[in-house]
């Protein structure tokens, strides 16, 4: 009697699809100071898929060189907060290599009196 022959190896692919988003990132990008590609290669293409739509904050720092945000982020936030947030909850996880896609999704609470 002859041995059932192997069936081989199963192959599964698995794929997620969704919509390309211009511009292909969210809210910002925190750049670190030895990245494969430089703030002013990134912020031209920024500015070719929407004009003017991103800042560029320059920061001090071994790690982190550059963050460009979405303007309207900074009508919000101030930039010292922004930076303060970035350093503190950001910057542990990344490497002066890294540069990561950020989306921040910001809340402000109000309250006061009307008469």
């Amino acid at each position: 009697m002859m041995p059932p022959s192997s069936p081989g190896p199963k192959f599964v692919l698995q794929a997620r699809i969704k919509e390309f988003a211009i511009p292909p990132i969210t809210d910002g990008l925190v750049i670190g100071r030895e990245a494969s590609i430089g703030t002013v290669a990134l912020q031209k293409a920024l500015n070719l898929l929407i004009p003017d739509h991103f800042e560029h904050l320059i920061i001090d720092d071994e790690i982190i060189a550059d963050v460009l945000i979405k303007s309207i982020l900074l009508r919000r936030l101030t930039k010292d907060r922004l930076v303060k947030f970035i350093m503190g909850q950001v910057k542990p996880f990344m490497s002066a290599q890294d540069i990561l896609q950020v989306q921040l999704d910001l809340e402000i609470l109000l309250t006061g009196e009307v008469e």
